[in-house]
């Protein structure tokens, strides 16, 4: 019979025609950036036993890979795109800077693939450190190979797209990991923390901190690292590392840099994102020395890619501002860095809160609307709030919604 007596197999795709706002966007970001061969543009297989195959990065039928699958459908759903940031992770796996290492890890340490096998900055699988697993599986994917990245980002750019490369961090720190926390003195820290948490050790404003003085600087120079852009070299397609025996924010990002070069150029490139506690950690006389880290890695990485290539720092959005100081001083720590000749533009990841709503009726944005749906209240929202005419100054006043007003009072304004 038809199908072997079975029912047939049947795969339907609905599509709708483009919308007003898909035609407005100019700009995506890829992810996820942990995945071995997900940017690959050609199919990867995996052996699986003698003869046998399964696929890494294929799960369509209508493209080579699913990376081609998906920009086809991207570019048809946003026909005015212009530029997309390709997020590439390394993994930290400590809060406290002095202790933390940023390396490239894998999802299963013994894994053989064709036509390309996994190596980052000289790295190969068997000597790469796996992510940790939860509940027997991988908590994270592996970081990109560079051959991935490579084709990722000419693809990209055969398609008319600028490319901005984005080192990212990740933080693999599992439940349990009897690495003490920098913030509370806790015998481990928390499970799979965000970056913007590394800082020195203990946390400024804890008893014993650092905070202020050179050790303080010495820890946050462990994490950058003393990698060189000399250290560096093309060999057989790839990058390779030829510097000191360390894994550092110095290597992730110059080793990157070296990358782009390779792929034939990009449009822009970041030296980091969202390190907004590490930004704010002072040295010796108030100086910010992860700034200054910043400042000279952006030099470097700028002599790298060349001029026409723009370079900046992804700043968490309650980074990029001022900072105030127990005494009462005022300080404005990502200056240093937007002032570099070798930075081409500031960068934000901007995400306030655009509301405050809370469960129930008894919240003061009840008495503004009567759903967090309703489209005037959120519209408002965008030039009003939290952060613009409102702030909390810690925690307990969040929990509190004991707000204080933003105001100016040497200028008179509120």
């Amino acid at each position: 019979a038809s199908y072997g007596n079975r029912v047939p197999h049947i795969t339907v795709e609905v599509e709708r025609a483009v919308g007003a706002l898909e035609r407005q966007v100019r700009a995506v970001t890829l992810i996820p950036g942990a995945t071995e061969f997900g940017y690959t543009p050609g199919e990867v297989l995996r052996v699986v036993g003698a003869g046998a195959y399964e696929s890494e990065n294929r799960h369509v039928v209508t493209a080579a890979s699913d990376l081609e699958a998906s920009l086809d459908q991207l570019m048809a759903a946003c026909p005015h795109l212009e530029r997309v940031s390709l997020v590439v992770a390394w993994f930290g796996d400590d809060l406290r800077a002095g202790a933390c290492s940023i390396r490239p890890k894998v999802d299963i340490g013994v894994k053989s693939t064709l036509p390309e096998a996994w190596m980052v900055s000289g790295l190969p699988r068997l000597l790469a450190q796996t992510t940790t697993q939860v509940n027997g599986r991988a908590a994270y994917g592996g970081t990109p190979a560079d051959t991935s990245v490579v084709a990722a980002i000419q693809a990209l750019t055969a398609r008319g797209l600028k490319v901005t490369l984005n080192p990212f961090v990740m933080m693999d720190v599992p439940p349990g990991s009897g690495r003490e926390d920098p913030w509370t003195g806790a015998a481990s820290q928390p499970a799979y923390p965000w970056r913007g948490r590394i800082t020195c050790h203990p946390a400024p404003g804890r008893a014993g901190s650092p905070d202020g003085s050179g050790t303080a600087a010495a820890q946050v120079q462990s994490l950058f690292g003393s990698a060189q852009a000399g250290h560096f070299y093309s060999h057989a397609g790839l990058i390779l590392y030829s510097g000191p025996a360390e894994w550092t924010l110095r290597r992730m990002v110059l080793h990157y840099a070296h990358l782009a070069a390779l792929a034939g150029g990009v449009e822009a490139i970041l030296i980091g994102s969202e390190c907004a506690a590490l930004t704010r950690v002072r040295g010796a006389g108030g100086s910010f020395p992860a700034v200054e880290a910043l400042a000279t890695l952006a030099a470097d990485v700028k002599g790298i890619v060349g001029g026409g290539v723009r370079v900046s720092y992804a700043a968490d959005w309650t980074e990029y501002g001022a900072q105030t100081f127990a005494d009462g001083s005022v300080a404005f720590p990502l200056d240093g860095l937007w002032a570099s000749p070798a930075v081409d533009f500031v960068g934000i990841d901007y995400y306030p809160p655009l509301t405050d709503w809370r469960d129930g009726s008894a919240h003061l944005d009840a008495a503004e609307a009567t759903s967090i749906y309703d489209p005037d209240f959120l519209k408002a929202r965008l030039r009003s709030g939290e952060a613009f005419d409102w702030y909390y100054p810690d925690d307990a006043a969040r929990a509190a919604q004991a707000r204080t007003a933003i105001t100016d009072g040497a200028y008179g304004e509120p």
